[in-house]
């Protein structure tokens, strides 16, 4: 059975398993803790006065610039697709990144989103092995920027300024860096992919280790085109730092005064920590983080959590595109060329 017959079939029996629903109910669990615990230690009547005070041209300035994140974020996913000949539209990654970003913010955990776009990647058109490398590889490209840019970061607030935190920083930075090294060499190493492959064929069926394997000569063949992924580098990090512009105009609507270049600095290390925590956990492990890390560099806690939650709220209003098209066509059922097989469902 072919990889685009076995990508519409119902999940396994292991993923709706026991141990799979306990780890989501403990992701879960785990943020709404954490949400009782900023309610318990911050005002938030004061979090949302601060909210309120926001300027209407500034609001409509973080709108804009959130909207511009969600398109840039659909055309660098879909510079990778076509980097390896995968038929992807440029109205259709627009599209897919808007449902699966609305989906990514209400959802308790960081990977609903991602199932959603790999879903919604193979329903326009795109191999399910195309989709799935393209995101490993999207994953990996983000993480070196987010390294650069932290280093960046440090290395302003070190020599610019005096922090007390100077040890941890380092460590996060330098953790981060090792990380990623030994992520870049598990993904390019076809030999190290094909020992794992060995082990697996021993409790996974035969369909799906080829499926493996298949995905793994594509991830591998990434590596062959250096050119792409230096192009698809350079994206990422204009787009992170349109992220983070968008936080400092945030930022500064909601009173914080930091200075742009010391904001900014502090913002590479905060985003580097909230993507690694968000990847291994839920929205409130990763905004936690943020406002620890935010809070840590000097900036008041009530300003810290309005910052958060802010961030949330526009996002998710930027993301309201994405929400209407899923509501239209139910999971979004995209479509390319006149094939019936991927036509929109009607009502």
């Amino acid at each position: 059975m072919s990889l685009d017959a076995s990508v519409n079939q119902s999940p396994p029996r292991s993923a709706r398993s026991p141990g799979v629903r306990r780890r989501l109910l403990t992701r879960v669990s785990l943020a709404v803790l954490l949400s009782v615990a900023l309610v318990a230690l911050v005002d938030m009547s004061e979090v949302f006065r601060v909210l309120s005070n926001i300027p209407l041209e500034l609001l409509a300035v973080v709108l804009l610039l959130l909207s511009a994140d969600r398109v840039a974020m659909g055309l660098k996913w879909r510079h990778l697709v076509n980097g390896i000949r995968g038929p992807l539209r440029i109205s259709d990654a627009i599209a897919i990144y808007y449902q699966s970003g609305f989906a990514a913010l209400l959802l308790p955990t960081s990977v609903g989103g991602e199932v959603l776009r790999g879903l919604l990647g193979r329903r326009a058109g795109v191999p399910g092995h195309m989709v799935v490398a393209s995101m490993v590889l999207e994953k990996l490209v983000a993480a070196v920027s987010s390294v650069v840019l932290a280093v960046l970061g440090t290395g302003f607030m070190l020599g610019a300024t005096e922090t007390p935190l100077s040890g941890v920083l380092l460590a996060l930075v330098g953790g981060s860096v090792v990380a990623v090294l030994a992520a870049l060499v598990a993904a390019g190493s076809r030999r190290l992919h094909q020992r794992a492959g060995q082990i697996l064929r021993r409790w996974v069926p035969e369909r799906i280790s080829r499926e493996l394997d298949q995905l793994s000569a594509k991830i591998v063949d990434y590596g062959r085109r250096p050119a792409l992924l230096r192009r698809n580098l350079i994206f990422n990090l204009g787009e992170h730092l349109l992220q983070f512009f968008v936080l400092y105009v945030l930022g500064v609507a909601i009173g914080i005064e930091l200075g742009l270049l010391p904001f900014l600095a502090v913002t590479s290390v905060v985003m580097l920590v909230k993507r690694t925590a968000g990847f291994f956990e839920s929205w409130g492990v990763a905004e936690g983080a943020g406002i620890l890390l935010y809070s840590l560099f000097g900036v008041p806690q009530t300003l810290s959590v309005a910052l958060a939650v802010g961030l949330w709220a526009t996002s998710i209003m930027a993301a309201l595109p994405g929400g209407y098209l899923l509501c239209r066509n139910g999971l979004g059922l995209l479509y390319s060329g006149d094939d019936p097989a991927f036509a929109p469902v009607s009502r």
